[in-house]
């Protein structure tokens, strides 16, 4: 079973490479937080079926993440026929993936393997149908509210950079917009999920919304009268109890820009939720102040010349663990003392104490405006490589 066990990531992938090559629907996906979902789902499924072998049944509880999953399929567009073909597929991979590393490793008798192999076969049959069983009740629920289901599944056509081949009523994404990724916590619910999205659309104005594994994702407006720092204050307000963070993308116009806007809300929350120390108190990662940041780390080896230019007058302290969040601290803050110790976790007087210790350095490297810009990017470059490594 420990064989099997250290396979589960690579079983997963190659049901998911099945699913694309065999699927046409999973063929067209390219929206990479998507496959990172149907590879979650895959995921799970190994994991529920190694727990079934283990325990000799198959526990109700632990169909959960399968069932769950099959109702963001449905919200998500996926048809009923591609996802009961995605369980056949799977489970195939999945047989001949455990009896070709039990065959391999050699410790199971070859009859053991082929009860193994009927009894895979037979989970697979019961998870299809709870499945389905939960995918058509979505749909059964969706169809009472059918503008929300077309507005959700027109939003990942968009998303999925398919929506000029199979929808039309694209106009709908003309108007100012700028999309919004929730990371949610991974214990989080279907019906946790589905929360966040209504949340999202009545009190951040989200014009279409839809689910992902432990993310939500939306595309919210941005009227006229209404500037990001509202917007980022409205998200603010939203990022408590499941929500952990949202990332937030440049204002877009139009279908095309929506995934664009898209892609830059996922860089943004992914840098924010890797950061050492200026993210701390800030739940709403905006890529308008992050895209610099983002940008170099594109490229690692002249991030590396770059932040290692700009902090060599500060080497001598480098060993001290306090000095990088520090001064990103207390420059992303504007030197508000109160700010800063909340950001950090400690007392005022300790601000006061590592400030004066960093004075002829920040006096020497952030006099001006434009130095402090260029210092608070070198530190958060060198925060953030070993990360991006």
């Amino acid at each position: 079973m420990a064989l099997l066990e250290a396979r589960v990531d690579v079983m997963a992938t190659t049901m998911v490479r099945a699913f694309q090559t065999e699927i046409s629907t999973y063929g067209q996906i390219t929206d990479d937080s998507l496959l990172g979902d149907i590879r979650e789902l895959s995921a799970a499924t190994v994991r529920c079926c190694l727990a079934a072998m283990r325990a000799g049944e198959i526990r109700d509880e632990e169909l959960v993440p399968l069932t769950e999953g099959a109702r963001r399929r449905a919200t998500q567009g996926i048809g009923r026929e591609a996802i009961l073909r995605a369980y056949r597929i799977g489970a195939r991979v999945l047989c001949e993936e455990i009896v070709g590393t039990l065959a391999v490793g050699g410790t199971v008798a070859e009859r053991d393997i082929g009860a193994m192999a009927a009894w895979v076969l037979e989970f697979a049959d019961r998870i299809s149908a709870a499945s389905a069983a939960a995918y058509s009740d979505e749909v059964a629920r969706m169809n009472s509210a059918p503008e929300q289901q077309h507005r959700s599944q027109l939003f990942d056509a968009v998303l999925a950079g398919i929506w000029a081949e199979h929808h039309r009523r694209t106009d709908a994404f003309a108007i100012a917009h700028c999309v919004a990724v929730a990371q949610v916590r991974a214990t989080a619910t279907f019906a946790d999920l589905e929360d966040i999205g209504r949340s999202m659309a009545g009190q951040a104005g989200a014009l279409f919304w839809t689910v992902r594994h432990s993310s939500v994702v939306a595309a919210l407006e941005l009227p006229d009268h209404m500037g990001r720092k509202h917007l980022v204050h409205r998200l603010r307000q939203l990022a408590t109890g499941q929500v952990l963070a949202f990332g937030l993308g440049h204002t877009a116009q139009g279908a095309a820009q929506t995934r664009q806007s898209y892609a830059e809300a996922v860089d943004a929350l992914r840098i924010g939720m890797n950061a050492v120390s200026h993210g701390g108190d800030r739940l709403v990662y905006d890529y308008h102040e992050l895209a610099p940041l983002i940008a170099m780390l594109a490229e690692p080896d002249r991030a590396r010349r770059f932040a290692s230019a700009v902090l060599e007058p500060l080497s001598p302290m480098l060993d001290r663990e306090w000095v990088l969040p520090t001064i990103d601290a207390y420059l992303s803050r504007w030197g508000r003392l109160k700010e800063v110790a909340s950001a950090l976790g400690v007392h005022q007087n300790t601000v006061k104490y590592r400030v004066s210790e960093l004075r002829p350095f920040l006096d020497l490297t952030a006099s001006g405006g434009d130095q402090a810009a260029m210092l608070l990017l070198a530190v958060r470059v060198r925060e953030h490589l070993p990360a991006a490594d």
